[in-house]
């Protein structure tokens, strides 16, 4: 009964470590474009009882270590409310402020509630401030996931996921902060608002209008 479930483990082993493979080789070669105007980092949801184990902290880790390396010279952190009742977006940006990152170079955008509308919406808000050169900065996982509909629609823009081992590497402990302004009154959860199905498909897919200009 062991055999079939250690098959499966030895797969998903073997493609997690490709991915990581893959974004390494991606971070090599899109750091030789730096310095980029501003990078693009997906929201997650923001929960302080479980942001170090999901991965929220390592996004921000990570931003703030591209930034503090002059790798970047702004960001962009972005997502709508979607699992719990704040900006996911805003709470990241209030976080890299107190984490010491001058206010004026972090921006948060609240429209996104799937990958693709992170990088789609991110990337409308880039250009209305001025910025050209744009980078996505997340996680190997949804970088990988991401570059297929980036190479497609985005051909100028970069791709830095982390490229290390795990991601744990990245879950330090970040600032606590006052979350108000960030909260959403009358929240309803995404998943009472969208089937499952539904959900996948906008992830998965090109649903979004055209990308202007591209």
């Amino acid at each position: 009964m062991l055999r079939p479930f250690l098959i499966l483990s030895l797969i998903v082993l073997l493609a997690a470590c490709n991915v990581r493979k893959i974004a390494q080789r991606t971070y090599a070669a899109n750091i030789t474009r730096a310095p980029y105007d501003v990078i693009i980092v997906p929201g997650i949801a923001y929960d302080t009882a479980r942001q170090v184990k999901h991965g929220f902290n390592a996004r921000i880790v990570w931003a703030k270590r591209l930034f503090d390396a002059g790798i970047t010279k702004n960001i962009i952190f972005s997502g709508k409310a979607c699992s719990t009742p704040y900006d996911e977006g805003e709470t990241m940006r209030l976080i890299a402020i107190a984490m010491g990152i001058p206010a004026e170079h972090v921006f948060a955008e609240n429209q996104a509630e799937h990958g693709k509308e992170n990088v789609y919406y991110s990337w409308l808000m880039a250009q209305k401030l001025g910025f050209k050169k744009t980078a996505l900065a997340a996680d190997p996982y949804q970088a990988f996931f991401l570059q297929g509909f980036i190479d497609v629609n985005f051909k100028d823009m970069g791709i830095l996921p982390m490229a290390v081992d795990s991601i744990k590497k990245y879950n330090e402990p970040v600032p606590a902060i006052n979350p108000s302004s960030a909260f959403v009154k009358d929240f309803i959860p995404l998943n009472k608002r969208e089937t499952f199905w539904t959900r996948v498909r906008h992830t998965n897919h090109n649903n979004l209008p055209e990308v202007p200009g591209q």
